[in-house]
């Protein structure tokens, strides 16, 4: 039951025909008993419309998706470190002023590190591959670049990050905004493929493999071995091609819909300064693997 204290979220971008962000957000909602209500906003005139409308609205903060994540971050008064960095934003607050954050980074993480904690080890002598250069692969990064500094500041550093992207414009100012680290490196496609047993972890970050869109993944799947894991953060279908493939060549698999569900849960900590328990997270994940599996 809604009333007039009830506050006002959502989802910006377009298309959203697509997003499970309402679910997580309107389940949290009901499991803390947070008085709130998450909509969906879509249109793909955002730049011309700007925020106006929402903030009439009394809107209290938005999630934002693509296209618009670069353009989120130009409408705000201020910015977490994240979003100064790659300058993209997936989260806006609407309190005290405009606040920009990006989550991205935090919930692909979190989803790398609840399965295996040592793909993010600085201290092994392993590669991470990064494809793609978009908004995702931005957060992502800035994100694996604070584990690694910060665990460099008392631990040796052999661990290596690379980008593999068609967009070579993209890839430089991903190292540029990172201050150009001796562990980010831009390898062929050759030599990723030549080199493939140096890397322990592989993360797909662009769409292709989203239903609805097509276009052939920057690997095929006869790069992946058992020695793998593969994260591919498209998470609808549930299992991309490409996912598939790597199962079949015996690869670890981090699903997609991890990076939503952890990125969302920061949000919604934002959105409402509520600490999340543990038995509330557990059953947002079972709401969307429930979901996803009725979308199939």
């Amino acid at each position: 039951m809604y009333s007039k204290h009830t506050e006002i979220f959502g989802i910006l971008g377009f298309p959203l025909g697509h997003t499970l962000s309402p679910w997580i957000h309107n389940t949290l909602f009901k499991l803390s008993g947070y008085d709130g209500v998450y909509l969906v906003f879509e249109n793909e005139h955002w730049k011309q419309i700007g925020l106006k409308p929402l903030l009439d609205l009394g809107v209290k903060g938005v999630s934002v998706t693509i296209p618009f994540k670069e353009w989120a971050y130009t409408q705000a008064n201020e910015a977490c470190e994240a979003s100064k960095t790659m300058a993209a934003s997936n989260t806006l607050l609407f309190r005290n002023g405009i606040s920009a954050v990006n989550t991205d980074g935090t919930g692909a993480l979190e989803s790398i590190k609840q399965m295996n904690s040592d793909l993010v080890n600085p201290g092994i002598e392993k590669k991470i591959l990064v494809l793609g250069s978009g908004g995702s692969a931005k957060g992502i990064l800035f994100a694996i670049a604070k584990e690694l500094e910060g665990y460099h500041k008392q631990h040796s550093f052999k661990r290596k990050v690379h980008i593999l992207a068609r967009n070579k414009i993209a890839k430089n100012e991903i190292e540029q905004s990172l201050g150009n680290p001796s562990w980010l490196e831009q390898p062929t496609k050759e030599e990723v493929i030549q080199n493939r047993e140096e890397y322990d972890l592989i993360i797909h970050t662009t769409p292709v493999g989203m239903n609805g869109v097509g276009g052939e993944p920057i690997l095929d799947s006869h790069f992946f071995t058992k020695k793998h894991t593969l994260f591919d953060i498209v998470y609808n279908p549930l299992e991309t091609d490409l996912v598939k493939e790597a199962k079949k060549k015996k690869a670890e698999i981090i699903p997609g819909y991890h990076m939503l569900l952890y990125q969302g849960i920061r949000q919604f900590e934002l959105f409402t300064g509520e600490t999340l328990k543990k038995k509330w997270i557990q059953k947002v994940e079972s709401t969307l693997l429930k979901e996803l599996k009725h979308r199939k």
